[in-house]
């Protein structure tokens, strides 16, 4: 998927049961109701970058928890991206939930200019596992990153 526009869907990308191998490059997403990538179930090698993903109703790029371990999504990338003014003021730029683990999130650009609020950048699950999260721009939010 690349150098496409999308705008005020629910979701503006969702990986779902078992992409892998897949490319988002390049798209604007924005305005979207939810968030602007939801990834999880199975999704894996992945890469997601130079994507500006801005607006989004509650989370900018979401990695939901699914059923446990071996379900959620591994070995992606999300590099060089931008995430501007995500969700409302509890909102939250990049959300890794469940025992997701093996991502690597390096060299985004995570901006919040409305205000930090209690919004932050970067949320790591209580049961998340290791990920590599690098060389991350993180400005403007209550909390750059959370570890629960």
């Amino acid at each position: 998927m690349r150098n496409n526009v999308l705008e005020q869907n629910n979701i503006g990308i969702f990986f779902c049961w078992g992409v892998q191998y897949g490319l988002a490059e390049k798209n604007t997403i924005r305005d979207n109701r939810e968030c602007g990538i939801s990834i999880g179930h199975r999704d894996n090698e992945n890469i997601v970058r130079d994507n500006e993903i801005s607006g989004s109703g509650r989370v900018g790029i979401l990695f939901r928890p699914e059923r446990g371990e071996g379900f959620t999504a591994t070995g992606n990338h999300l590099e060089n991206n931008r995430i501007v003014d995500s969700g409302p003021e509890d909102g939250i730029a990049i959300d890794i939930q469940g025992v997701t683990a093996g991502n690597t999130i390096a060299r985004n650009t995570l901006l919040e200019t409305r205000g930090p609020a209690q919004r932050i950048g970067i949320r790591l699950g209580a049961d998340s596992g290791n990920n590599t999260i690098e060389d991350n721009r993180i400005e403007g939010f209550a909390v750059p990153t959370v570890n629960l």
